[in-house]
């Protein structure tokens, strides 16, 4: 599944977590004009009683125009859900093509 969000397009595979621990990727790419700088991402659930993740905050420094990058967290669930969402807080540094 992708999704997006403002300038930050992303996606998650898998998209469904099974009951126990596992590794999730997330794969981010600037759809914008804009050099984006200082991302800052934070791992949320809809379904906070069942999943749980290890490590839900990444940072990333930049991010250029149609690049990507992508890195792994751990979750941990109790029950089968897709209920995972991304935040990204971006600073746009337009200076920077």
């Amino acid at each position: 599944m992708i999704r997006f969000k403002r300038h930050i397009e992303y996606e998650l595979s898998p998209d469904t977590i099974e009951r126990g621990t596992h590794w999730l990727s997330v794969h981010l790419k600037n759809t914008g004009d804009d050099h984006l700088k200082n991302l800052n991402i934070k791992m949320h659930s809809l379904d906070s009683i069942h999943i749980s993740f290890h490590n839900p905050n990444h940072y990333i420094y930049d991010l250029e125009p149609n690049e990507e990058k992508y890195f792994e967290v751990e979750v941990e669930a109790n029950k089968t859900s897709s209920c995972i969402l991304v935040f990204v807080d971006v600073r746009t540094d337009t200076n920077m093509r």
